[in-house]
């Protein structure tokens, strides 16, 4: 089912909707600054199951925490003070960091924390981080792909593969049946991949993917 929000100004009442289906241990998916996502509760293990099961990916593949705050983030993820100084000023914004993980993991995530590995992303999105907000916890996500919603269609009356934008229609013709919600905050810009750093090994940063955040402050050049 979609759900139309205004993206500045998310309907509490669809907020809370999401917050729902969440603990209920369902998928709900929405843009955040950087791509479409499916989330799930960290909490949850039917959701965590579904969310790997609609992905079809292998659980020993790690996803990422949305959260609302570095200081939220700090609670999963050890966040050294040179680090905190370092992104403070980058977040929100279209970054993956990925940092070791605290003893506070779920325990349905706990493999994480064996391999000593957790992917933080603190989206500049009102409607992330509402959502986060309101459910007082991080979300468990995976991004979608453009390539990933037409697999298996043949709609070129519907689909346009010189654009590769994705709407909430997609979203929904392609998990109808397996994710609950889709909300919809109308026509964003969304920037594309975001960057991934590494700070697990010793907090020295080590950059993974050049996305739509810049290098440069992490020792890496310009394009």
């Amino acid at each position: 089912m979609i759900e139309y929000v205004i993206a500045e100004n998310p309907d509490d009442r669809i907020i809370q909707k999401a917050i729902q289906e969440l603990k209920a241990g369902n998928v709900i998916a929405f843009p955040t600054d950087t791509t479409w996502v499916l989330a799930a509760s960290p909490h949850s293990k039917p959701g965590v199951e579904k969310l790997y099961r609609i992905k079809g990916m292998d659980r020993k593949k790690h996803l990422s925490l949305i959260c609302d705050s570095i200081s939220m983030a700090s609670t999963y993820a050890q966040i050294s003070n040179e680090t905190f100084r370092l992104i403070r000023r980058l977040l929100p914004g279209p970054y993956t960091f990925i940092f070791e993980p605290t003893k506070n993991l779920p325990r349905i995530i706990e493999s994480y924390r064996r391999d000593r590995q957790i992917g933080i992303r603190i989206p500049e999105s009102k409607l992330a981080q509402r959502i986060v907000e309101f459910f007082e916890s991080p979300l468990l996500a995976t991004s979608l792909s453009y390539s990933m919603l037409i697999e298996g269609t043949d709609r070129s009356d519907i689909y346009d593969p010189s654009s590769e934008e994705i709407y909430s229609y997609m979203v929904e013709n392609a998990f109808m049946g397996k994710v609950e919600m889709v909300i919809d905050p109308g026509d964003i810009v969304m920037k594309g991949q975001s960057t991934i750093i590494d700070f697990s090994d010793s907090n020295v940063p080590n950059i993974v993917r050049k996305g739509a955040g810049s290098v440069i402050p992490f020792g890496g050049q310009a394009d």
